[in-house]
């Protein structure tokens, strides 16, 4: 089996990346609000080269080369560098420089001319979609992929996200087609009672923890509460994926989905045996647990004549033999998928 690298190892630039911009703008900010900066005319200049120059610098080096992005990637973290000079400094204390005046303008022209490029592309790739995925989400996916690279993997995700946290309280399962039957894994889990108590914790740790932190800074506080508020939309927005997004059997395919976490598609001739579980069991190279981001202990093992692709957060892929994963009926999906219900158990 080709071995596949955890999700941390294949963030670790970009995290890595993050920590040091974070300590860099830290860094600038306590000097910027030394009584005795606007005393030193140099100062301004080193804050502006290494938050216009040192931190483009090492994005290209730690994650631009790393997971081989796009150009544009590159101008928009420069813009985004540009924003954070600004944040910085006052324009007052802004080096009177023809160049400082003419850079927000040059940046905001590569801009535009990048993003027209990319769109022509991106279009191109969306009709090229067209012809393999009729779903106007996968078909996003699928194009955003092809158009956009990793940034756009990226992009569609955080979109699908607040789609499920924003859009979906509303939304119930469509009906599924003559031939296709959905199995829930969300009912009889306790699910939606653990994740609620989740939420609440999360709600009531972030007001205490931020009240804590303002006393020492308003600014970490801050960043604090948009970090606290994300989690909480992906918590919903996780919730409303696995209620919205069950393990579909037809007569000639398997789709497993995890909420919005994990998804396997395979030709259901491919499915090998599948088998109840009972009790604890033991992960090895070729299994995955796709019950764990459900809080809940696997009752089904699928195993496959061949590895099969799991496609994982942001475009992440893993290949397995074997899936562990709940299903609030699974004798009955043992049935659909032509297992004897006496099957023997692990």
């Amino acid at each position: 089996m080709t071995y596949t690298p955890s999700l941390f190892l294949r963030l670790r630039p970009l995290l890595v990346f993050a920590a040091l911009a974070l300590l860099v703008v830290g860094i600038e900010h306590m000097v910027v609000r030394l009584p005795t900066f606007a005393l030193h005319p140099a100062l301004p200049w080193g804050v502006l080269f290494d938050v216009l120059v040192g931190l483009p610098l090492v994005f290209y080096w730690l994650v631009m080369r790393r997971y081989r992005l796009s150009p544009v990637v590159l101008g928009t973290v420069v813009s985004a560098c540009l924003a954070v000079a600004y944040w910085l400094l006052p324009a007052s204390q802004w080096p009177q420089v023809l160049l400082f005046k003419l850079l927000p303008i040059g940046l905001e022209g590569l801009t535009l001319f990048a993003l027209a490029t990319r769109g022509r592309r991106l279009v191109r790739a969306w009709q090229a979609a067209g012809a393999t995925e009729t779903q106007v989400l996968s078909r996003l996916r699928l194009a955003a992929e092809q158009g956009l690279g990793t940034a756009g993997v990226v992009l569609v995700a955080e979109l699908d996200m607040l789609r499920y946290a924003v859009l979906s309280w509303r939304e119930r399962l469509p009906a599924m087609p003559l031939g296709t039957t959905a199995f829930s894994s969300h009912r009889e889990s306790g699910f939606g009672a653990v994740l609620g108590v989740a939420c609440f914790a999360l709600l009531i740790e972030s007001a205490a923890l931020h009240l804590l932190v303002r006393l020492w800074s308003p600014t970490a506080a801050g960043w604090l509460l948009v970090a606290d508020a994300y989690a909480l939309l992906l918590f919903v927005a996780h919730g409303h994926a696995v209620r919205l997004q069950p393990t579909v059997l037809t007569n000639d395919a398997l789709l497993v989905r995890v909420g919005f976490i994990w998804r396997v598609a395979v030709p259901r001739a491919a499915l090998q045996t599948a088998e109840l579980l009972q009790g604890d069991f033991a992960t090895d190279a070729e299994t995955i647990n796709l019950a764990r981001p459900l809080l809940a202990a696997p009752n089904v093992m699928l195993t496959f004549a061949a590895p099969v692709a799991v496609t994982g957060p942001y475009g992440t892929r893993r290949t397995a033999l074997r899936l562990a994963l709940y299903l609030d009926q699974p004798q009955a999906f043992l049935l659909a998928a032509g297992s004897p219900s006496d099957f023997p158990t692990r």
